[in-house]
């Protein structure tokens, strides 16, 4: 029997509600160098298709990304000093990351000490005061009325000084604790990392804030998973708990193992069909679902590395890509006008390239293409990509 093999998309590693874009140091391996520069991997079409590989409903493509990914937030009551990292950077736990301005804090310290310097002095005036009315009423030593309602008044007035202090006391401890707190932020003005992985996101004005507030995003790298994606015609293919085998797209003879855990059918992406040119057909509507896979054991796999995923085996006959041009579809992005382009290199360099799109095959999301050969070096499309960035291509694997 022959395998199932469907290609299904090549995702990119995500972070909280925001597109990553692929950096060099996320091609390195996880405890191996990171480069400060922002680089596009790119990889021949040649060996995206597989030149010697034929496709069949039951063998899907999927990435190696981090379990997780962390939110890190910044105090919207303080003000930035510095940021010690930049996208692309591996961080361990306990890293510096960025840090707040001390000098207000320090000031307001300092005022809070006069503040309570001036609340001693009303405290030791209150309590002179009260000496003084306390003698005075010694010295009344009548019974009249007139002498009962003078030691009730002189009375009257110790007490409200004796509330004075209270509250006088109070102040100071409220101002204490603000002290404290300050001195605890500028303890504190250095955020670190709280996991080992790689930066992903910093917001800044070109790059704005999540909706909840996140600052830097860290895709967690102690432990790997790889994601799928399945359209809806083949989503009950696969199942929760089913073990699946990785296979190496360079080394069919490198295996791993490990078991579907989430089919995430709440997170549906659906295609416009305008996306396709405007055709109108349910090809170009189909609604993918990403899914999954807990590893048994990540030994050797990197991360961004691209694996197929085999679920079965079929009797369904092999459709055979490697003669013509064929791309998967998620390697197509849309200008604003909807017509198709992708990603490619340009002698070191990111550039747009348009391609004519003719037949889709949607058991294996793959379409015949023109404006491109299989020499092309392709980057998968991000939201962030802009043309002039670097590129840099290798062997997964390696």
């Amino acid at each position: 029997m022959k395998k199932k093999i469907v290609a299904i998309v090549l995702i990119a590693i995500i972070a909280a509600s925001a597109v990553f874009t692929f950096k060099s140091g996320i091609l390195s391996n996880v405890s191996g160098k990171s480069d400060d520069s922002s680089q596009i991997y790119v990889t021949p079409l040649s060996e995206i298709m597989g030149e010697q590989s034929s496709y069949t409903p039951d063998v899907f493509m999927g990435i190696v990304e981090g379990q997780e990914s962390t939110s890190i937030t910044k105090s919207s009551e303080r003000e930035l000093d510095q940021i010690f990292v930049s996208e692309g950077d591996t961080v361990s736990e306990g890293t510096p990351l960025f840090s707040y301005k001390t000098d207000s804090l320090e000031a307001e310290i300092v005022q809070y000490g006069f503040d309570i310097e001036g609340y001693n002095l009303n405290i030791e005036n209150s309590n002179r005061q009260i000496e003084k009315l306390q003698a005075d009423i010694a010295k009344i030593k009548g019974q009249t009325d007139k002498d009962k309602d003078e030691r009730e008044d002189l009375q009257n007035q110790i007490n409200g000084l004796n509330t004075d202090i209270a509250i006088t006391k109070n102040s100071i401890e409220q101002t204490n604790a603000k002290i404290e707190e300050n001195k605890k932020k500028i303890n504190n003005s250095t955020v670190k990392s709280t996991v080992s992985g790689t930066i992903t996101k910093i917001a800044d004005d070109t790059n704005p804030y999540t909706s909840d507030g996140t600052f830097i995003t860290i895709l967690a790298s102690k432990e790997m998973r790889v994601k799928g994606q399945i359209n809806e015609q083949n989503v009950w293919a696969i199942n929760v708990d089913e073990p699946v085998t990785l296979r190496s797209r360079v080394d069919e003879s490198k295996t791993w193992s490990g078991t579907i855990t989430k089919i995430d059918t709440e997170s549906k992406q659906e295609n416009n069909e305008n996306s396709y040119g405007g055709e109108d057909s349910s090809d170009s509507t189909s609604t993918k679902y990403p899914f999954y896979i807990t590893l048994d054991n990540s030994e050797g796999l990197m991360m961004g590395q691209h694996l197929y995923i085999e679920i079965g085996q079929t009797d369904a006959p092999e459709m055979d890509f490697s003669n013509g041009t064929y791309l998967y579809d998620y390697y197509l992005a849309y200008d604003e006008d909807g017509n198709p382009f992708v990603w490619v290199d340009n002698k070191g360099k990111l550039a747009k390239q348009s391609v004519e799109l003719g037949d889709y095959y949607e058991e294996q999301m793959v379409y015949e293409v023109k404006g491109i050969d299989k020499k092309t070096k392709l980057a998968y499309p991000m939201e962030d990509m802009k043309e002039g960035m670097k590129t840099v291509s290798g062997v997964e694997g390696e």
